[in-house]
C-alpha cells in the first residue's frame, strides 16, 4: 500500500543515501554538464539561525557609521546608566557589500552549478518502496532505487541517469549525452565537445580541438593560437600571433614577436638542429654554436663584446681592445696603449704605458716596471735595480740591498749568512757559529745547533739541547736539567722537582712537598693555616685552627679534636668521645 504524501521542512535520511549513491557512480562530467543532481545543502528559507545570530548572544549588527556607545564592564556594582536604553536597529540590507569592496572581494562559488534553482521554502516528498520523488516549486528530484533511473529538474533544466551508465541532460545552456566511459557529447553554451574512446573533437566560437590520444593533438584558439602535437613523430608545434615554438625531431625553433619562425619578423628567435647547430638572437645579443666544428660565436651590445671561435682559433673584440689566440701556441691581445704577444714556449713580449715592458725567452727575462725598476734574470745571473737592489751570482750566492734601512745582506748557500742594517747585525757560519744582534734590544749566540745563549733587555737564557735550560725573563726564572731537576719560579709560585725523591709546589694558597715517603702540606683558609704531615704508611698528624688529629697506620689507632668535638679510632672503628 503506497505511503501517504507528507510535507516536511527537514530532509530525511533517504536523501543522504541518494546523494551518496549518485557520487559513487563516478561520473566525471564537467560541472556545467552535471550540476545540481540530487538535493542540495540548503534552499530558500532554510538559513542557519535568525538574523543577527552572527554576534554573541544574538545581538544585532550595528548599522554602518553608527556611533559606538561608551565602554562598559560586567563587574558588579557598575553604573547601569551607561548601558544603551534603546534597542539597536539592523540596517535595511545587512548582507549588502559596500560599493568600495565589490571590486576587492571574490569567490569561486558558482551559483548555476551549486544552487538548486527553483526550490522554495516548502518541500513535498513521496516515497513508494523503490520509488522516491521530491518537489519544491520548479525543482524536482525523483528516482527508482537501486539506482536504475534518477532525474533532477530545475525549471527547464533536466538531468537524468539511467542504470549508472547513460547520463542525459537538457537545458538552455547545457546539454549532455554520456555513455560512461566510452562516449561523451557535451554542450556548454556555444561550445560543443564529443569524445568517443580516445578520440575527442571540440568546437567553439573561438576555436576547435581534435585529439586522438596519445598520438595526435591539434587545435586553435583566440589570438591566432594554434597547436599541432604528434608525439610518435617527435613533432610539437604551438603558436600565436606573437610567439611560438616548433619541434620536428632534432629541428626546433622558438620565437617571439611574430606569427611564424622567421628571422626577418621575429624580435627574439632561437633555432637549431640538435646537437649539430644552434643559433639565436634578440635586440641586444646574438649567438651561434656548431659543436662538430668547435664553432662558437656571440655578440653582446653591452661594451660591444664579440667572441668568435673556430676550433683552436679564438678571437675576441670589445671597445677596450681584442684578443687573437691560436691555442695552445700563439696568444695576442691589445688595447689602449698596451699589447701582449706570446709564442709558447719560445717568446713573450708585452708593453703597457710609456715605460712598462716585458721580454721573456727560454734563456732570459727582462722586465721594466712603471717606476723604472729594471729586472734581468738568467739561469746563472740575475739583477734587479729599483728602490732596492738584488744580485744573484749562480743560484747559491745572493746579495740584497735596501738603502731605506741601510740593509746589506749576503747569502752563500748553505753555509754563510751576513746581514747589517741600522736595526740589526747578524752573522751565521752554519753549522758552527751564529750571532744575531738587535741594536739596543737583544743579542743571541749559537755554537753548533746545540748551544744557545741570549741576552736582552727583558732577561737572559742559556740552553744546551736537549739537557740543560736556564734563564730569566722579567721576574720569572727557570732551571731544567732533564730529566732529573726542574725548577720554575714566578712571583708567589714555585715548582721544584728532583726526580724521583723530591717534589715541592708552592703557591699563595699553600704548599705541597714530597720527600721520599713523607708528605707535608699547608693550606691557607680564612680561619688560619691548616697543615698535615704523613710518614707513609706508618704515621700521620695535622693541625687546623680548630683542633688537631693523628693516626697510626691510618686508623689502627688515632685521635682527632675539632673545637669541643673529639673522636678516637681503635682498630679502624671511630669512637666519639665528646660532642
Amino acid at each position: 500500500m503506497p505511503c501517504p504524501r507528507v510535507r516536511l521542512l527537514g530532509r530525511p535520511g533517504v536523501f543522504a543515501l541518494v546523494v551518496a549513491v549518485w557520487v559513487l557512480t563516478g561520473l566525471a562530467t564537467p560541472p556545467a554538464a552535471a550540476q545540481g543532481i540530487g538535493p542540495g545543502l540548503g534552499g530558500p528559507g532554510q538559513g542557519i539561525g535568525p538574523p543577527g545570530a552572527g554576534l554573541p548572544g544574538g545581538a544585532p549588527t550595528p548599522a554602518p557609521n553608527e556611533p559606538e556607545g561608551p565602554e562598559t564592564h560586567a563587574a558588579s556594582g557598575g553604573d547601569n546608566s551607561l548601558l544603551p536604553t534603546e534597542a539597536a536597529q539592523l540596517p535595511e540590507k545587512p548582507n549588502e557589500v559596500g560599493k568600495g569592496l565589490v571590486g576587492k572581494l571574490t569567490t569561486d562559488f558558482n551559483p548555476d552549478a551549486e544552487i538548486e534553482v527553483g526550490r522554495e521554502a516548502v518541500t513535498e516528498r513521496e516515497f513508494y518502496g523503490v520509488f522516491y520523488r521530491e518537489r519544491s516549486g520548479d525543482y524536482s528530484f525523483q528516482g527508482i532505487f537501486p539506482p536504475l533511473w534518477i532525474e533532477r529538474r530545475q525549471g527547464d533544466d533536466r538531468a537524468s541517469l539511467f542504470g549508472l551508465t547513460y547520463f542525459n541532460r537538457r537545458s538552455e545552456h547545457h546539454d549532455a549525452d554520456v555513455v560512461f566511459p566510452i562516449f561523451w557529447k557535451l554542450r556548454d553554451h556555444d561550445t560543443y565537445t564529443t569524445v568517443v574512446g580516445n578520440v575527442m573533437h571540440r568546437e567553439s566560437p573561438t576555436g576547435h580541438d581534435n585529439w586522438v590520444a596519445p598520438f595526435f593533438f591539434e587545435g586553435s584558439g583566440q589570438g591566432g593560437k594554434e597547436y599541432l602535437h604528434i608525439p610518435p613523430l617527435l613533432t610539437f608545434n604551438t603558436r600565436t600571433d606573437h610567439n611560438g615554438f616548433s619541434m620536428y625531431g632534432p629541428v626546433f625553433c622558438k620565437w617571439t614577436g611574430g606569427p611564424r619562425c622567421d628571422g626577418r619578423t621575429a624580435d627574439e628567435i632561437d633555432y637549431g638542429l640538435a646537437p649539430l647547430y644552434f643559433y639565436g638572437r634578440d635586440d641586444r645579443s646574438e649567438y651561434e654554436v656548431i659543436p662538430p666544428l668547435l664553432r662558437y660565436y656571440s655578440y653582446e651590445e653591452k661594451n660591444d663584446q664579440e667572441y668568435d671561435i673556430w676550433g683552436p682559433v679564438w678571437t675576441e673584440k670589445n671597445r677596450d681592445g681584442g684578443v687573437v689566440n691560436v691555442l695552445p701556441l700563439f696568444y695576442h691581445s691589445w688595447g689602449e696603449n698596451r699589447a701582449s704577444t706570446t709564442l709558447a714556449p719560445f717568446f713573450h713580449y708585452s708593453y703597457e704605458g710609456p715605460q712598462k715592458r716585458t721580454i721573456a725567452t727560454p734563456l732570459f727575462v727582462d722586465h721594466i716596471q712603471d717606476d723604472g725598476a729594471h729586472t734581468f734574470a738568467t739561469y746563472l745571473y740575475a739583477r734587479h735595480r729599483g728602490r732596492t737592489e738584488l744580485d744573484m751570482y749562480t743560484p747559491l750566492v745572493w746579495h740584497y740591498v735596501d738603502p731605506d734601512i741601510d740593509l746589506d745582506r749576503w747569502l752563500a748557500l748553505p753555509f754563510y749568512y751576513r746581514e747589517t742594517s741600522n736595526r740589526s747585525d747578524n752573522f751565521a757560519l752554519f753549522p758552527f757559529y751564529g750571532q744575531f744582534k738587535r741594536h739596543g734590544l737583544s743579542r743571541e749566540w749559537w755554537i753548533t745547533p746545540l748551544f744557545r745563549h741570549k741576552r736582552s733587555i727583558t732577561g737572559w737564557q742559556t740552553d744546551l739541547y736537549p739537557l740543560f735550560y736556564s734563564g730569566r725573563t722579567y721576574d720569572k726564572s727557570h732551571v731544567v736539567l732533564a730529566p732529573f731537576f726542574f725548577d720554575f719560579n714566578r712571583p708567589g709560585h714555585r715548582s721544584t722537582v728532583v726526580a724521583p725523591l723530591f717534589w715541592r709546589f708552592k703557591s699563595p694558597r699553600g704548599l705541597d712537598q714530597v720527600i721520599g715517603n713523607t708528605y707535608y702540606g699547608e693550606t691557607k683558609t680564612p680561619q688560619g693555616t691548616e697543615w698535615q704531615f704523613h710518614f707513609f704508611p706508618f704515621f700521620s698528624f695535622g693541625e687546623t685552627p680548630r683542633g688537631h688529629w693523628w693516626n697510626v697506620l691510618y686508623g689502627l689507632a688515632g685521635y682527632s679534636q675539632s673545637g669541643t668535638r673529639s673522636r678516637m679510632r681503635l682498630a679502624y672503628i671511630p669512637i666519639t668521645l665528646s660532642q
